[in-house]
This record gives structure tokens, C-alpha cells and sequence, in this order.
């Protein structure tokens, strides 16, 4: 908080541009300065340091063959002072002399050799014998004071050098800024004055350069602000006068739309009766549809029983002549039948009186029976099953026969003899998957979207049927909370997919339990 509170303060100084000028052109010099330093020094130190290597190696090469000939002798006292000659030369510090075996034959050092220990670049050669034997070895210690010194030196004057061009630079740089700055600040001030209203300032910059360019556009931008201005305000009375007349106009708008509204909702309560009436109306159709359906069904089921009863001919052969009539009768008798059932079921799912009892239901088991219920006897078509053993789902057990029965009896319609029909379920996620495939006639793609409407037939009731058992279908699907959809092609076959809620463990335990 203390350093966010800070920080904004200092945010609210005020950093002219001369001094921000002189802050860069401090750092751009020691920049400049600390990498042009660096490589030259470090150019210098390594050129010394070259240098100093090749005096150790000539100083080596000179006393090589004494050295050879010394410890071939061998004489002690003459490598004593063979050594202390060598350290004679300048910035030699000390001189060693070791025989083959790493034993010293002659050492000799300068009194301040042991102070200068961290200055000493040490140089070691080998000594051979003519016979190429190496037969010895001579180190020197070379100081490195001198080229201390010499970097010493050069850090100073590279210090003083670059206080020098400070001092040049910043002067420089603040004469350069008041005369750049000069016209800027004239803009500035030209730019508060636009900001109080007054135009009639313009810049007196004549330079031909940028800032003269800019001053330039400067007044020609105010020209311009001036003419807008104006131009503005009269727009402005302009608009006014409009924007009165506007309001006037707006206000007889008002009282329309008042009367309009009025109007619309009048509309609306006579609309709503009417849709009162209708809905009554259609409660009065199912009401009358269950009723007529209830009391045909009584007669229709003896009619039907009775015209069975006959073609069984368990009382005696039927005359061949009337087994026409009767047949007919019959084949009459189911399609209104199988028409009332229909018409009853949808007055139910309509009205709100179907009531779904949900139980975990083995599919493995029903399909079956489902298939028997419906499988014409007259026809040679294949029937493939590839459903889990174990999959169960959960819903009503009547809803799912009448879903299984209206899917596989159209399947058995619309399958020729030879044809084949193939019942899939698979499990995705908590719902099962069904699919009911035939090789039948298809459907159009231009009708397969309406097969699911009411009283919607595909060749207009050339096969038979109601065309309320896709309706019904989708009704009892998406009662389950489900969804149902159809793939075809014509010539090929149809594809009809649902879904059904999948039962969970608990619930298929208590059926198998229960």
C-alpha cells in the first residue's frame, strides 16, 4: 500500500521534456561509454598479456641450451647462478629448475616475489637432451604489476574521457532541447487556448521542418474548427426548429398509438374467448372421441369375436362363398379397431391423463414377444436382435410395447418377402439407444420430417394404417424423455432411432429382487 501510495505521487510531477532529453542522453553516453570502455580495456589486457608471454618464451628459448648444458655437466653451483642471472631481467620473478624426477636442482626468487603471488603468470618448459630425452624442467614466474598498472591507467582515463563527454553531451543536449522545445511550447499554448473555446489564436512557427509542418496544420486545423463551429450553431438552430416540429408530430403519434393500443387489446380479449372456445371445443372432441371410442368398442370387441369365432369354424365349415364377406368384415373390423385404439391413446397423452408407471424393464426379454406380436405369417423376412442380455431401461412397460409395436409394425408393412429387419440398442451415457432397420420401400426425403404429424400418411393410406402410430410414438418417447428421428433412403430401407432412459443398478437389483 505505502509503495502504491508513493508511486502515485510521484505520478503527479510534472518531467519536462529538456530534462527527459538529458536523462537519455546520460544513459545513452554511459552506455556508449561502459561498452566501448570494456572492449578496449579488455583489448589492452589481452595485448599485454600476449606480450608478456612472448618475453617469458624468448627469455626461455635464450637459456635453454645453457640450462641443457648445465644439468648434463651436472654442477650445482653453476645452475645457482645460471637461475639468479635469469631473474636479473625485468619482470621475472622467480626461476625453478627440476630434474626429470620433479626434484628442484636450482631456485631463485626476488624479495617481493611472495607479495606479487596473485600477480604471477607462471611459464614452464621442458629441457631435452640432444637426443631429444627430456631431461628436466624450467618454470619462471612472469609479474603482472605492469599490466595491472597499465589497466589501472587506462580505467582512469577512460573515467575522465567519459566525465568529459558527459559534460559535453549534456550541454549540447540542453541547448539542442531549447531550440527544438521553443516552437513546442508555442503548440502547447496554442492547444490550451483551442481547449478554452478560442479559436482566433494562431501558431507564429516559421521553420521548415516538422514542427513547422505541424504548426502549419495546427492553423489550418483551427481554421477549420472555426468554419465547423459556425456552421454548427446554425445546424443547431436548424435542429431545434425541426426537433419542435418533431415533438408536435410525436405527440399526435402518441394519441394514435393510444388509440391503437386501445384497439389491440380489445383485439386480445376477443382473442382470448376465442381461444377459450377452441380449447373448450377440443376438450368437447376428446371428451366425445373417448365416449364414441368406449361405446363402439363394446360391439366392435363382439363383432369381431363373433366373425373369429366363425372363420375358426369350430361349428362347422364356413360356405366357401361367404368367407369372403367374412374376411372382409374382419380386416374392416381391425382397422377400426387398431383406429379407436389409436384415437384413444392420443386423447389420453393430449388430455393429460396418461400415466407413465416407470420400472426397470429387460429389453432381452420383451423384444421377443414384441417381434411375435407382430411378424406376419405370410411373409419370409429375417429378424436380427443384437441387444445386450443385461441392458435394462427404465419407463412404462405399456408406453415402451406401444412404442416397439407401431415401429416394428410398420417395419413388416413396408418389408417385402425376402427383406430384413434388425433391432440394435446400445448404452450412451444414461441413455439407451435404439435403432428398428428395415431393407422396406424408404421414404422420401422431402416427407420423412412429416411422418411424425398427426393423420400423416406417406403414399396417402396406399399401405393401410391410421396415421396416428408415428404420432403416438413420438408422444410416448418424449413422455419417457426422450427423442425420435428416422433415416431413409428411398428404394433401400428405413432406419428409426430412439432413446430411452437407461436403469441404473439400484433399479435393475430391485427388479431382479422384486
Amino acid at each position: 500500500m505505502r509503495r502504491g501510495s508513493l508511486f502515485r505521487k510521484f505520478s503527479k510531477f510534472r518531467i519536462s521534456l529538456t530534462l527527459k532529453f538529458i536523462v537519455a542522453i546520460f544513459f545513452l553516453i554511459l552506455i556508449c561509454s561502459l561498452t566501448f570502455g570494456y572492449f578496449f580495456v579488455a583489448r589492452e589486457i589481452t595485448l599485454l598479456q600476449n606480450q608478456l608471454e612472448t618475453y617469458g618464451d624468448s627469455i626461455s628459448a635464450n637459456f635453454q641450451f645453457l640450462i641443457q648444458y648445465v644439468i648434463g655437466i651436472p654442477n650445482q653451483d653453476l645452475l645457482q647462478q645460471l637461475v639468479e642471472r635469469i631473474i636479473q631481467h625485468d619482470d621475472i620473478i622467480f626461476c625453478t629448475i627440476f630434474d626429470q624426477k620433479g626434484n628442484r636442482l636450482a631456485h631463485s626468487s626476488r624479495e617481493e616475489a611472495s607479495a606479487e603471488t596473485k600477480l604471477i603468470r607462471l611459464i614452464t618448459k621442458d629441457i631435452q637432451s640432444k637426443e631429444g630425452i627430456m631431461i628436466g624442467t624450467f618454470q619462471i614466474g612472469l609479474s603482472l604489476q605492469k599490466i595491472e598498472d597499465r589497466t589501472s591507467m587506462l580505467k582512469r582515463d577512460l573515467f575522465m574521457v567519459t566525465l568529459g563527454i558527459f559534460g559535453i553531451g549534456i550541454l549540447f543536449t540542453i541547448i539542442l532541447t531549447r531550440i527544438i522545445l521553443k516552437p513546442i511550447g508555442k503548440l502547447a499554448q496554442a492547444t490550451e487556448n483551442v481547449a478554452r473555446g478560442e479559436l482566433a489564436y494562431l501558431v507564429d512557427i516559421r521553420s521548415r521542418d516538422e514542427i513547422g509542418d505541424l504548426a502549419r496544420a495546427f492553423n489550418q486545423m483551427i481554421t477549420q474548427l472555426k468554419e465547423s463551429r459556425d456552421n454548427l450553431e446554425k445546424k443547431v438552430e436548424e435542429r431545434t426548429q425541426q426537433l419542435a416540429d418533431n415533438i408536435r408530430e410525436l405527440n399526435q403519434a402518441r394519441t394514435s398509438t393510444l388509440r391503437m393500443l386501445e384497439n389491440l387489446q380489445n383485439a386480445k380479449r376477443e382473442l382470448e374467448i376465442v381461444n377459450r372456445e377452441l380449447k373448450e371445443a377440443d376438450e368437447a372432441r376428446l371428451k366425445f372421441i373417448g365416449i364414441a371410442s368406449h361405446e363402439l368398442k363394446t360391439p366392435l370387441t363382439a363383432i369381431k369375436a363373433n366373425i373369429d369365432f366363425i372363420l375358426s369354424e369350430k361349428e362347422g365349415k364356413v360356405p366357401d362363398y361367404l368367407k369372403p364377406y367374412l374376411l372382409t368384415i374382419q380386416r374392416n373390423t381391425n382397422r377400426i379397431q387398431m383406429r379407436m385404439d389409436h384415437m384413444l391413446d392420443l386423447s389420453r397423452i393430449k388430455s393429460g391423463r396418461f400415466f407413465l408407471y416407470r420400472e426397470p424393464i429387460l429389453l432381452s426379454e420383451v423384444i421377443g414377444t414384441y417381434i411375435n406380436e407382430v411378424k406376419p405369417v405370410d411373409k419370409n423376412i429375417t429378424v436380427t436382435i443384437d441387444v445386450p442380455g443385461d441392458l435394462f431401461v427404465y419407463g412404462d412397460r405399456n408406453g415402451i410395447h406401444d412404442i416397439f409395436i407401431n415401429l416394428l409394425s410398420n417395419a413388416f408393412k413396408f418389408t417385402g418377402d425376402g427383406g430384413q429387419i434388425k433391432i440394435v440398442a446400445r448404452q450412451k451415457d444414461n441413455f439407451t439407444i435404439h435403432e428398428i432397420h428395415d431393407t422396406g420401400i424408404g421414404i422420401p426425403n422431402d416427407k420423412i420430417e412429416k411422418i411424425f404429424e398427426e393423420y400423416y400418411q406417406v403414399e396417402g393410406g396406399k399401405h393401410g394404417g391410421t396415421g396416428l402410430g408415428l404420432a403416438i410414438t413420438k408422444r410416448l418417447v418424449e413422455e419417457h424423455g426422450g427423442r425420435i428421428w428416422a433415416e431413409s433412403k428411398l428404394g433401400e430401407g428405413s432406419s428409426f432411432f430412439f432413446t430411452l432412459p437407461t436403469s441404473t443398478e439400484e433399479q435393475d437389483e430391485r427388479s431382479l429382487t422384486g
